[in-house]
């Protein structure tokens, strides 16, 4: 039986709308509020707006109607978008009474989009002199990166400082970017995703992973179809796209759903329409039919299940969306977005299907050349997350910017002594928070204990390389031979490497420019070491793996971990690479459910369940999302176009 590894609760499933988008009437705000969510929601935000504020009394009267209809609802930008001459649109004797009629129903304040507007926007965005919070430029002179990362929880913790101060410990924070740890750190109690700008896909671990890392029970999703979801609103793609991100977060463990717009008036792009528009009538049905879903389809509280991570590291500022430059400094070349942001680019490939002639990819029970990770699902965890939520990973993975410490460096041994595969590059072990400066590596450049090998002079490579047949871990397969007869591959232009003295570590893969086995002695380019039940993999590259000369070789062994994990991994799902799929459970019981959803907007995929021994295929219609409830002796699977489910046995299932 499984156990639960985060306090995660994913049997908690609230679906909302929001009001004040585009018009927002406090006169009638009750009013409209009710029309809005009738049989489509269990949960909205009103959007405070700095012109149009609403009295004490109507902020009551929406205290009252939720008690009455069992309704869970809080307030957007109370804080950041104040009335003039006021520091909220909340105050501490209005919070106790909104506490005193409605109880836990009140969600409390939702900050929004702290990391676009500090961390992401482009200079042009910034209105010189504003008085609103939000829009203020950052600061232009940050040092390094640990002083940019701290001067933005110092902006979070002002702000949750007041609510604070008022009573409010329930606090949220739609964000658009992937910084949502930072939030965390800074007080805010739930990550909520603005869901479109950028890439869900993407972004959608970052806030997952925040919320594990610190603790938290429930993260969310902001849907802003209306604004982010294309261009044209007419458009039958746009609307099947709603649909699908309704979906996707339901199958990635979302527990808070919220359509930011579009159900009450669109007003963007140069349309107006009302709420009797045809569009509008269809964003209500888009809500109307997952609030029907989630009712007939409730989730097992643990979930969805991930083996992999990738870690977000210490001060890292990238951010999935918008914006040229790292933490908003603008003007200053260094800090444009550059080989440390451009590593996360990895994510893009986790789901791609390798190419049919790529003869790296290696079949392991089937022909498969999906790249998918164990379970179908992976996390990106900050690594300020204490030890015990590491080791739920079996995997972890270094992609973008770290400032390694002493405090990071005994946490990740421990972690590979405790039995996990980590995953680093020696641009990883660089202490200096500097940008462009010269490195300074954690241990003084000593890593035998952790990496098996020890810093020498530095390599300007221009080479490809080889690599060798086996690996300390279960089913990791690289592209290498036993006697290193071949060509030598991932030659992709000048990239400097740490020339490195093994001490207890075995290379793996070694510099060559020709067919024939390297001169000896052989200079190792990616070194595994064994320590306590774990091993560690470690490329000596001090390039970031964003970096063009470096990204191919970084890529190749990414993709032989997932295709590990996945190997491992006691239920498979092979097939078509626009499928994507998740598993929950529950601890107690022993219930698991798959969920598998087809992405394409057009065609009919089919995948293949591997559990036991056995194998199950089925098809899956375009955007369908389908069930599969694993039983001892049978997998039943689901529809979501019928009530009925049929039992489908499975040859070796036992």
């Amino acid at each position: 039986m499984r156990k639960r590894i985060n306090t995660l609760n994913a049997s908690l499933l609230l679906n909302g709308v929001s009001y004040g988008e585009h018009v927002m009437n406090p006169g009638t705000v009750v009013e409209d509020v009710e029309k809005l969510v009738r049989n489509c929601s269990n949960t909205f935000i009103v959007r405070c707006q700095p012109d149009r504020p609403m009295t004490d009394e109507t902020y009551c009267a929406l205290a009252k109607f939720a008690k009455e209809k069992n309704l869970h609802f809080g307030f957007l930008y109370a804080y950041q978008f104040p009335p003039k001459g006021k520091r909220s649109h909340l105050n501490a004797a209005l919070v106790q009474k909104l506490d005193e009629l409605a109880g836990d129903l009140f969600l409390g304040e939702f900050f929004g989009e702290a990391g676009s507007d500090k961390a992401a926007k482009d200079k042009g965005y910034y209105v010189e002199g504003s008085e609103v919070i939000a829009l203020q430029m950052p600061p232009q002179d940050f040092n390094d990166m640990l002083a940019a990362k701290e001067n933005f929880v110092r902006f979070i913790r002002s702000m949750t400082a007041y609510d604070d101060e008022i009573g409010l410990k329930k606090t949220f924070l739609v964000e658009a970017t992937a910084l949502s740890r930072y939030e965390m750190e800074g007080g805010i109690r739930t990550p909520i995703l603005e869901v479109l700008p950028g890439n869900p896909e993407n972004l959608i671990p970052f806030t997952r992973g925040a919320a594990i890392g610190y603790g938290r029970e429930n993260w969310g999703g902001f849907i802003a179809n209306e604004w982010y979801g294309g261009y044209r609103h007419e458009d039958e793609l746009k609307r099947a796209r709603l649909e699908l991100t309704y979906k996707y977060l339901y199958l990635s463990g979302a527990n808070l759903t919220f359509l930011e717009s579009g159900n009450h008036e669109i007003k963007s792009f140069g349309y107006d329409l009302d709420e009797n528009s045809d569009l509008c009538r269809s964003y209500r049905a888009a809500a109307e039919n997952f609030e029907n879903f989630i009712e007939n389809n409730p989730r097992p509280p643990c979930g969805p299940l991930a083996k992999v991570a990738f870690l977000a590291g210490n001060a890292d500022g990238y951010t999935d969306f918008m914006g040229g430059s790292s933490w908003c400094q603008f003007g200053r070349e260094t800090w444009g977005n550059g080989d440390a942001e451009k590593s996360w680019d990895i994510l893009s490939e986790i789901f791609r299907c390798r190419d049919w002639h790529d003869p790296s990819a290696f079949a392991v029970d089937g022909l498969d050349l999906n790249n998918a990770p164990a379970y179908g699902t992976y996390d990106v965890i900050p690594v300020e997350s204490p030890l015990r939520v590491l080791a739920g990973y079996d995997y972890l993975l270094f992609a973008g910017w770290n400032t390694m410490t002493e405090e990071l460096y005994a946490k990740l041994t421990e972690y590979v002594r405790g039995g996990g595969v980590l995953f680093a590059c020696a641009a990883h072990l660089n202490e200096n928070p500097v940008r462009g400066g010269a490195a300074r590596y954690i241990c003084g450049g000593d890593w035998s204990e952790l990496f098996g090998c020890k810093a020498g002079e530095t390599l300007r490579v221009n080479s490809g390389v080889k690599f060798g047949k086996d690996s300390f871990v279960k089913n990791l397969r690289y592209p290498g031979t036993s006697n290193l007869w071949c060509d030598a591959n991932y030659a992709a232009g000048f990239a400097d490497y740490v020339r490195v003295t093994l001490c207890g570590g075995t290379a793996r893969c070694v510099f060559s420019d020709s067919f024939q086995p390297p001169a000896e002695p052989h200079i190792p380019v990616v070194v595994e070491h064994s320590l306590g039940k774990g091993t560690s993999i470690f490329l000596t590259a001090q390039n970031y793996p964003g970096a063009p000369a470096v990204m191919p070789l970084y890529r190749q062994i990414v993709k032989a971990i997932l295709a590990a994990s996945h190997a491992d991994a006691d239920i498979r799902v092979t097939g078509s690479d626009r499928v994507r799929f998740s598993l929950f459970y529950d601890d107690v019981t022993g219930e698991e459910k798959l969920y598998l959803l087809n992405t394409s907007y057009s065609a009919k995929n089919e995948v293949t369940l591997h559990i036991s021994g056995g194998r199950q295929q089925f098809w899956l219609s375009p955007l369908e999302l389908k069930t599969v409830e694993l039983k001892k002796n049978v997998v039943k699977i689901g529809s979501e176009s019928s009530a009925d489910s049929c039992a489908a046995s499975c040859r070796g299932i036992c």
